[in-house]
Formats: C-alpha cells, structure tokens, sequence
C-alpha cells in the first residue's frame, strides 16, 4: 500500500485544481467584447458558468479613460479612442481560474440615420410609414421627401415631438419635416404616417435627412430654410415651461406650446422648387434624392 502513497497525493493534488466530481468545469462565456463609441455610454456583463460558485473576476491591462471593472461588469462613458487588449480572469470558490485575452475596441460613434419600414411587397391600399431614430444620438433631423403616385394623411401624422413642422406641396409632391427633441433620442421612432397610394406599387422613399448632434450641430449641410432649425430646438426645449418674459414664448401668453410652434411655422418653409423633367426619382412610390451621410 506505501507504494501507492504517491499516485494518491499526486491525484489529489491534480483534484484540488479541477471542479469536484459531476460539477461542469468552469469557463468564461465571454469571448468577446461589443464595441465602445466615445462619449456614449457603455455596459458589457463578462460572466462564467461551471465551477463552483461563487466567482470573482479580475480584469488586466489598460482600460480607456472612462470606464471601470467591478463584479464581472464594464462600464462607463469612454473619452478616448483605441484598441485596448485586456486579460480577463475568473476564479471560482473551489479556486479553480481560467483566463481569456479580450480587446476593446473605442471608436467614434455612427452617424445617425432615420430608418424607414416600408411594406416589402406591392400594396394597393392605405399603409403605414415609419420612421426611426437609429445610430448615434441626436436631438433633432430635417428631411425631405418627393412622393410619387402615394398621397400622406397630413392630419393622422403620430411623431415622437411635439415640436415638428411640416409641410407637403401637392404641385411638387415635396414633403418636407423638421423635428426637434427635447434632450437627444436614438433607436427610437420618430414618426409614423399613412400614405395611400394611387395606383398598385412597391413603396420605394429615399429622403434627403440632416441630423443635429447632441451639441444642436448639423450633420450636414442645413436643407433650405426661412427660419434657422436651432429655433425650432429652443422650443422643444423649452415646451411646457410657464414664466414670463420667455425668449421662446412668442406669443406673449407666459406658456411655451402649441401656440408659439404655429408662430414659427408662418413662412418656416420657403416655396419648393419645381423638379426638372429628367429629375431622378419617377419610380413608382419612389423619391428623389438620397439619404445624405454626416
């Protein structure tokens, strides 16, 4: 029996680093990291399963200024850009440990877009447009739209301000929409809107679209305009808000709402242009333009 003194430290040295007996060996589910945009915030849960719990998770090398690891969590507003390579560790209560190399990357955020659903296939009556806030935040858009051979519900227009104009020129078939918010959306719907069209069609819209960043920057080159859009954000801003002598309360009535919105809407969009006869955008349902890119 001496002689199997050895083979049994020796197993039960090899046991102390491994998972007792039925239990599934521990492992890190994290393999990767999603990607982080400067100045937006972020959050990445890192978890493990198997072992025996519970875990305490170390996390090595230099994070982006910013951010910070606690309990298995990433977290923060990052403030600088690059790729950061980082070792992940976990140990269970057993005191096994397994390790994963990972890389953050922090890079600067996506441009805005508005995302359209439109029905995928002919349709010959009534439908719904709509329309999404998607990418990097933003507290407002201006767009443009011609729509041919489909005929919008003006009145039934649901969108996510209050602060919005809008406009449509039966002659040029030119929709036009600025909307303000009151503290910067993103992934979120901006508005909805029936159209009809006039004859059996697949719906095809390309809008030209300019957003205003969190700052009230435009991405872009402004769409044309009698009146600056940063009017139309001060109101939505300030909507709601009682008081006298508000700067946005253009009616005088100590109340910035509805009231001061029909104010600024006289003469805010100027008289479209007629499109030219060999203008793109004849298709069936389809606008002329395309989606400008900040």
């Amino acid at each position: 029996m001496r002689k199997l003194w050895p083979l049994a430290l020796l197993l039960a040295a090899c046991g102390a680093q491994d998972v007792g007996a039925g239990l599934d060996p521990l492992r890190l589910t994290a393999t990767s990291l999603p990607p982080a945009y400067l100045g937006e915030p972020y959050s990445a849960s890192l978890a493990a399963e198997g072992g025996v719990r519970p875990y305490s998770f170390t996390l090595d090398g230099k994070l982006p200024e910013g951010l910070s690891f606690q309990g298995g969590r990433l977290f923060g507003v990052p403030k600088e850009k690059g790729s950061f390579p980082l070792l992940l560790t976990v140990e269970d209560a057993a005191k096994n440990s397994r390790a994963q190399r990972l890389t953050l990357t922090v890079s600067d955020p996506p441009p805005p877009r508005l995302a359209l659903v439109l029905p995928p296939a002919q349709v010959e009556g009534p439908f719904l447009l709509l329309a999404r806030v998607e990418g990097r935040e933003a507290v407002g858009f201006q767009m443009e739209v011609r729509l041919a051979d489909l005929e919008p519900d003006l009145a039934g227009l649901k969108a996510l301000s209050p602060a919005h104009l809008l406009d449509y020129d039966p002659a040029t078939r030119l929709l036009r929409l600025d909307m303000a918010f009151a503290k910067p959306v993103k992934d979120r719907e901006a508005f909805r809107l029936l159209l009809t069209p006039q004859k059996p069609l697949v719906p095809r819209l390309s809008p030209k679209v300019v957003f205003y960043d969190k700052e009230g920057k435009p991405l872009g080159q402004p769409l044309p305009r009698s009146k600056p859009f940063s009017e139309l954000l001060r109101l939505a801003q300030a909507w709601g808000r009682e008081g006298k002598a508000l700067k946005e309360d253009l009616d005088g009535d100590g109340k910035v709402g509805e009231a001061d919105l029909r104010l600024l809407a006289q003469g805010y969009f100027p008289k479209p242009e007629t499109p030219s006869p060999e203008a793109p955008g004849g298709g069936e349902g389809q606008a002329s333009g395309e989606e400008q890119a900040p």
